[in-house]
């Protein structure tokens, strides 16, 4: 896997200091009533942000992107690209809008499993289109997709075991070329605080059970979350219990 870093600049880089900043503040500003909920929605919104600027649509992950897929269509290759979202603003059709060009497909959870069939088919035919671009959720598990032979990870799942499911959809039976594996990480934000994360609780883990993934969907303890902003988990008290009769 080769891990592509990115520098967000100009009113991207804005957005998301101002979104970092603003929601810091308010974890802070809620107290002891502050919630993990909390810690995650402001994790969402800005690793969106780090997709996509909300207020300029620009974005340093399409751009690199755009230009290694038309590469790579270009020498007769083929992408899977693989994001957790799915809107037009910062998820997997706004990847589509951006590689128009490319003629790219798209797999996601709202699709039947008739349009499904007719995705991966359409994908399968002689190389009309240059990519596939799959939600994560839906594009795990349960496809052969050896026709391409570059995966790109858009954006970070909390879960590598379930990234790797993702990218064994090009390790098929019938796989005749070397498969590539890019993963895309914004310096300087969260994304690049959960990356470190992920990595260090995957080399503890390996130190234990060589050659399993780490599933991390539980992994993560609320004083690793609230750490992800230099912040301590409230201290939830217990009640005071009723006095007694006797």
């Amino acid at each position: 896997m080769t891990r592509v870093p990115l520098t967000l600049t100009g009113r991207q880089r804005e957005s998301y200091e101002r979104a970092e900043r603003q929601g810091t503040v308010g974890l802070r500003d809620r107290g002891d009533a502050v919630r993990l909920e909390n810690v995650l929605e402001l994790i969402v919104r800005l690793k969106q942000i780090c997709n996509a600027d909300p207020a300029t649509g620009r974005s340093a992950k399409l751009d690199d992107l755009a230009e290694r897929v038309d590469t790579l269509t270009a020498e007769g290759h083929r992408a899977l690209i693989f994001s957790q979202f799915v809107d037009e603003r910062h998820g997997a059709r706004a990847i589509a809008r951006r590689l128009q060009a490319q003629r790219p497909l798209l797999y996601t959870g709202d699709l039947s499993p008739a349009e499904r069939e007719v995705v991966v088919r359409r994908f399968r035919e002689p190389p009309e289109h240059g990519a596939l671009i799959l939600s994560l959720q839906a594009g795990a598990e349960g496809l052969n997709l050896q026709e391409a032979s570059y995966v790109f990870h858009f954006d970070r799942w909390w879960n590598p075991a379930r990234e790797r499911q993702a990218e064994a959809r090009s390790h098929r039976l019938g796989q005749t070329r070397p498969v590539h594996v890019y993963t895309y990480v914004c310096e300087n934000t969260i994304e690049e605080r959960i990356d470190a994360a992920l990595a260090n609780k995957q080399r503890l883990f390996d130190e234990v059970v060589d050659g399993v993934s780490l599933d991390l969907t539980t992994a993560f303890d609320a004083q690793e979350l609230f750490g992800l902003f230099g912040l301590a988990p409230p201290i939830r008290r217990s009640p005071p219990r009723p006095a007694s009769d006797s």
